[in-house]
């Protein structure tokens, strides 16, 4: 059996929805579990556990600039990899008739005859749909960013070289 890439993008969207939910689900029940505890000492009249301390900024340093910069890099790398890699594995399918449907519906918008409609619709030969290579170049975005980051960096660290 071959998946398509709609699965492969569906599977990654709902593993990603679901790292989240439970991220909130875990921050929820630690406050809430916090919350229990101020409570309970409230009631005995015991002194309030000390809140715990907020994590501050870090200090401004180039050295972020750097790691942001890689991490854009390579995961613009690692999209257009899996962009490219998805649009080579996927043969390709058949139109169906829900998508002969719809050609036919975009073509009388577009003003066709009702001739070419129906030609359209009782077509029967195949016409396979590929995933565009092209798409890969959507990894070319965070590539960018990536880049721009390491370049300020790069020039940050000249700058605070300088006299």
């Amino acid at each position: 059996m071959r998946l398509g890439p709609e699965f492969v993008i569906t599977m990654m969207v709902l593993s990603a929805a679901a790292i989240i939910i439970w991220s909130l689900v875990l921050r929820y029940k630690r406050q809430q579990l916090r919350h229990q505890e101020r409570m309970a000492a409230i009631e005995k009249g015991a002194e309030l556990p000390a809140e715990p301390a907020e994590k501050a900024p870090a200090p401004w340093s180039p050295r972020a600039y750097l790691l942001r910069g890689l991490v854009w890099l390579f995961t613009g790398i690692g999209l257009s990899v899996f962009l490219f890699g998805i649009s080579l594995s996927v043969g390709g399918r058949q139109t169906t008739l829900e998508d002969r449907l719809f050609q036919a519906q975009n073509l009388r918008h577009q003003g066709a005859t009702e001739d070419e409609v129906k030609q359209l619709l009782n077509s029967k030969e195949p016409v396979r749909k590929d995933f565009p290579q092209g798409m890969a170049l959507i990894g070319l975005i965070p590539i960018g960013v990536g880049l721009a980051y390491i370049i300020y960096y790069r020039g940050e660290g000249k700058r605070s070289q300088e006299p």
